[in-house]
C-alpha cells in the first residue's frame, strides 16, 4: 500500500467510527430530548382520553336507542308529532285564556253612571 491509500483509509476509518458510534454524552442528550417529546405527546393525549371515551360511549348509546325497524321509526315519529301538537294546543289554550281574561278586565273598568229614569218618562214610555 502506498502512503496516500493509508491516509485515505485512516481518514475514512475515523469518519466511519465517528458516525457509527456517537459518544455517551451525545446519546444521553438524544435520549433526554426524545423522552421530553414523548412526555409532551402523552400529556397531550392523556387529557383527551376521558373525553374521547365519553363521546364514544354517548355515540354508542345513541345508536342503540335508535329504532331498528321501519315500524318503530314511524311510531317514534308519530309520538314526536303528537307531543308537538299537544305542546301547540297547550300554548294556544293559554293564549285564549289570557285573551278572555283581558277582555273581562277591560269590561270591568269603571263607567260613568247613567242619569236615573224619571217616573213620568217611564209611565208614558218616553224612554
Amino acid at each position: 500500500m502506498s502512503e496516500t491509500e493509508t491516509e485515505s483509509t485512516e481518514t475514512t476509518g475515523t469518519a466511519a467510527a465517528s458516525n457509527a458510534a456517537p459518544s455517551n454524552a451525545e446519546l444521553d442528550a438524544k435520549v433526554t430530548a426524545l423522552d421530553g417529546k414523548i412526555d409532551k405527546i402523552i400529556d397531550m393525549f392523556s387529557g383527551k382520553e376521558g373525553q374521547a371515551r365519553a363521546a364514544a360511549q354517548q355515540h354508542t348509546e345513541d345508536r342503540l336507542d335508535r329504532p331498528t325497524t321501519v315500524a318503530e321509526e314511524i311510531r317514534q315519529q308519530l309520538a314526536d308529532a303528537k307531543a308537538a301538537e299537544a305542546a301547540d294546543a297547550e300554548k294556544r289554550g293559554s293564549a285564549d285564556r289570557l285573551a278572555a281574561l283581558e277582555a273581562r278586565v277591560t269590561g270591568m273598568t269603571e263607567q260613568t253612571p247613567e242619569a236615573p229614569v224619571r217616573r213620568v218618562e217611564k209611565l208614558w214610555g218616553w224612554r
